[in-house]
């Protein structure tokens, strides 16, 4: 499992999270979105191409796009569709941690 420690978080209610976020996942460096507490961050992850961490029980290395795009929907949270593209883009994998309504985003 990847260590987190490192990576610069961003409260998606801060204005220009989404913007900010964009500019990290575009030029493929990696960011933690902190998300509301009433963000649903639910998903099959075996739709997304994710694995579980049993320990954690983190997804891990989900397809960015598809599942950021999926979550968007879900929350109508149309920010985070351009946060979809962006991963679509570089490349970018998607880890979700369900429990603390985080989203991490790396290559």
């Amino acid at each position: 499992m990847r260590d987190y420690g490192n990576m610069p978080v961003l409260e998606w209610r801060d204005a220009n999270a989404s913007q900010k976020a964009r500019a990290q996942i575009l030029h493929q460096e990696p960011v933690i979105l902190q998300m509301p507490d009433d963000f649903d961050a639910g998903i099959d992850g075996s739709q997304f191409g994710c694995a579980l961490h049993e320990e954690s029980g983190i997804l891990y290395d989900c397809d960015g796009g598809k599942v950021l795009n999926r979550l968007a929907t879900k929350n109508a949270l149309p920010d985070l569709l351009v946060l979809a593209e962006a991963c679509e883009l570089s490349s970018s994998q998607v880890d979700i941690d369900q429990e603390n309504k985080r989203l991490i985003v790396h290559d």
